[in-house]
């Protein structure tokens, strides 16, 4: 696993101090000067369910030999959208998507402000469905041929799709649910991650650990470290109870795993006893009905212990990326973590 430490980004980055971004639309850079300036940039990332989306303000000023047609003219909604940071001319991609929405406001200010939502490709999975009744196709099958659709090409430009286990790569109808909502799915029954904020789509296991380690540390960005530990959505143990026909026993079932940190140590005790029996129809199998109990329970486990950091924006910063985090001599707020979330 390589290590990028925080040294090594605040040489390259020349200690974080002129930070810039650059905004493409269908290919080309969206005009500023003159009047016309990007007031401010928002991207927000994560491996989970929803699109990755960026919110730029554009803001046009009344009084200025600009055009403001210069500006309109490249604001076509559904182009390629590129939003790229960075510090010192040093930038890179951290947003591929499209244009979702323009809005134009004159606030009877010396100013109109644009506001530019962008979201990738699953917005795009989100107008799109397929009906597949014959059950003659795998989950698989059907998996690979919603990502390689054409409409998708232009938003993807590389896929890391893992094979899903045996259990849940069975013959599957679709019936009417759109790509996202279909995709979605089946990421949450099968404890998968299910995202593409960059232009790599990724379908792979909840958890999986990249190749690179990223340091965060208060003299090179760190700016805040939360650490909670909480018992909300926690059980001791979930029970799927599935059905087949041949009435065969579809129970599966699974403990609370434990969870780490300093603070979680009467936790086991005070749910011992509770727990969840819950029935799922689509579980054919004993096998099926374990794996859902499996993670369901690791999912709710996941949110028992968890660390928030806040950090200056940099481009390594994204979304599966593990992070140390290094902050006094705090056990709850230090550590190794993944990154979930990058807004």
């Amino acid at each position: 696993m390589g290590k990028i430490s925080g040294k090594s980004l605040a040489e390259k980055y020349l200690d974080f101090q002129e930070p810039c971004v650059t905004v493409l639309a269908g290919g080309r850079e969206i005009p500023a000067g003159k009047g016309i300036y990007l007031d401010y940039t928002e991207v927000i990332s994560s491996v989970g369910p929803q699109p990755d989306m960026a919110v730029l303000c554009y803001r046009a000023g009344r009084y200025t030999e600009q055009d403001f047609t210069l500006l309109e003219g490249c604001l076509a909604v559904g182009q390629r959208m590129e939003v790229l940071t960075g510090y010192a001319g040093q930038e890179s991609r951290i947003f591929l998507g499209y244009l979702h929405q323009v809005e134009a406001v004159d606030g009877m200010r010396d100013y109109v402000e644009y506001t530019l939502t962008c979201l990738d490709v699953k917005g795009l999975m989100k107008k799109n469905n397929a009906l597949r009744i014959s059950g003659a196709q795998k989950a698989q099958q059907q998996l690979e041929d919603i990502l390689g659709q054409s409409c998708y090409r232009s938003l993807v430009e590389k896929k890391k799709i893992e094979t899903l286990p045996k259990e849940l790569n069975q013959d599957c109808v679709i019936n009417g649910e759109t790509h996202y909502d279909w995709l979605c799915g089946l990421a949450a029954r099968a404890d998968y991650e299910f995202f593409c904020g960059r232009g790599e789509m990724v379908f792979r296991k909840a958890g999986r650990q990249g190749p690179d380690c990223l340091e965060l540390a208060v003299e090179y960005g760190l700016l805040e470290v939360r650490g909670t530990v909480t018992m909300a959505e926690q059980t001791g143990y979930v029970q799927v109870c599935g059905h087949n026909r041949m009435d065969e026993k579809t129970v599966g079932r699974a403990e609370w795993p434990g969870a780490p940190g300093p603070f979680a140590g009467g936790i086991q005790q005070a749910l011992r006893g509770i727990g969840l029996c819950l029935r799922d129809p689509e579980a054919e199998t004993g096998e099926q009905a374990k794996q859902r109990a499996k993670t369901m329970m690791e999912r709710r486990a996941g949110r028992c212990s968890r660390i928030r950091a806040v950090n200056l924006g940099i481009p390594e910063l994204r979304p599966g990326i593990l992070a140390d985090i290094t902050s006094g001599n705090a056990e709850s707020l230090s550590g190794r973590i993944s990154s979930l979330t990058s807004p």
